[in-house]
């Protein structure tokens, strides 16, 4: 838990860090302006994904060849939506189809890492 904590403190020491050198660089308004589009853009992905994924499962359809593809997508909605730059810059590598068949096996790994650890609970909705 301590780590997580020191973890935290220098990820906010270093986007303060990246705010006071592109609040030098674009200025005030464009910062803030950048800021509200990429949150704006964030909700809206997030929205659109969390209601493809609904509308499939009333449906019935299967989803698991596009499962791992939908959960970089939503993690990037959701790193658009966290105010900060590099949470930003992060959402949107993302959404480069290179980056995310580089992070996917990753998260396939730590998906069944934590399965075989009995960390998931799996429940079939029929």
């Amino acid at each position: 838990m301590k780590k997580l904590i020191y973890y935290w403190g220098a990820y906010g020491f270093i986007e303060l860090l990246t705010y006071i050198l592109l609040f030098q660089w674009v200025g005030f308004w464009p910062l803030i302006l950048i800021q509200i589009a990429s949150t704006a853009f964030g909700v809206f992905i997030v929205k659109r994904l969390w209601r493809g994924i609904t509308q499939n499962m009333r449906k019935g359809k299967v989803m698991t060849p596009y499962l791992l593809d939908t959960i970089c997508l939503f993690l990037a909605g959701l790193l658009l939506v966290i105010p900060g730059v590099l949470t930003s810059i992060g959402g949107l590598l993302l959404f480069l189809p290179f980056v995310r068949s580089w992070i996917k096996p990753r998260i396939n790994r730590w998906i069944e890492r934590r399965m075989s650890q009995g960390h998931f609970t799996y429940f079939d909705m029929r």
